[in-house]
């Protein structure tokens, strides 16, 4: 399954190394919009689903535990991980609300700790394309061009927020995070109840990312765009299940 997967770790890569290169198209904005369509529906209809179905593998993998609320594992890693990236865009509108009325100097720690964090985002998501709960290869295509088209608008976001520290280094870092998560996924395998720990995670943050794209600028959003990936996707997913 590894080397099935490799082409999307690759693609991945390539989305952070070469997605600025779209800045020179005028339709970039509605392009992105689509794109987080997509993702979303793939949320919406395959990710939440499969988190029921997780749910399930996680109580009966963790019985012997005693855990409390097992059943409710999955959903909280969801939750932590949507509320880990708006802790994260609250941050970042922090900062750059207070430097721009003088109040303290802009926060130099800040593209670190975005671009960090998101490199840990960007290699869970190429871990989990090897080591996820489903193995068929259609599942596989879904989720590449799914989370191909998020970090798209990721890249949009970072070289939005840090400008010249995330096109020097950061986006070679994410570039990175990706294969590095996928080899990881390729030389070890976690337990089930982490994968699944993982994946609800990694649902949580698609959502809030989606979001960040297409909420803070009122004048840029693209609505009709972003319905018609969403469901153009969800049609699809619903034809090949």
């Amino acid at each position: 399954m590894a080397i099935h997967s490799l082409p999307a770790a690759l693609i991945f890569a390539a989305v952070f190394v070469f997605g600025w290169r779209l800045r020179v198209f005028p339709s970039e904005r509605t392009a992105l919009s689509f794109g987080a369509g997509i993702s979303t529906a793939y949320v919406f209809m395959h990710m939440l689903p499969q988190l029921s179905e997780a749910g399930a593998e996680f109580v009966e993998a963790t019985a012997p535990r005693a855990l409390p609320a097992p059943h409710l594992r999955v959903y909280f890693s969801a939750l932590l991980g949507f509320l880990v990236f708006f802790s994260l865009e609250t941050f970042k509108a922090s900062v750059h609300a207070r430097a721009e009325a003088g109040v303290v100097p802009p926060l130099r720690l800040f593209p670190t700790l975005s671009i960090g964090g998101f490199g840990i985002y960007v290699a869970l998501v190429g871990y989990l394309l090897v080591r996820s709960i489903t193995d068929h290869a259609a599942p596989i295509a879904q989720y590449a061009v799914a989370m191909a088209l998020h970090f798209l608008g990721i890249d949009y976001t970072l070289d939005e927020a840090h400008g010249a520290p995330y096109r020097r280094t950061g986006r070679f870092i994410l570039a990175g995070a990706a294969l590095a998560g996928w080899g990881i996924g390729a030389l070890t395998e976690l337990s089930k109840p982490a994968v699944i720990t993982l994946l609800g995670f990694v649902s949580g943050g698609v959502v809030m990312n989606s979001m960040i794209l297409e909420l803070p600028d009122h004048e840029q959003h693209h609505f009709g765009a972003l319905a018609a990936g969403a469901a153009g996707y969800a049609v699809l997913l619903a034809f090949v299940h």
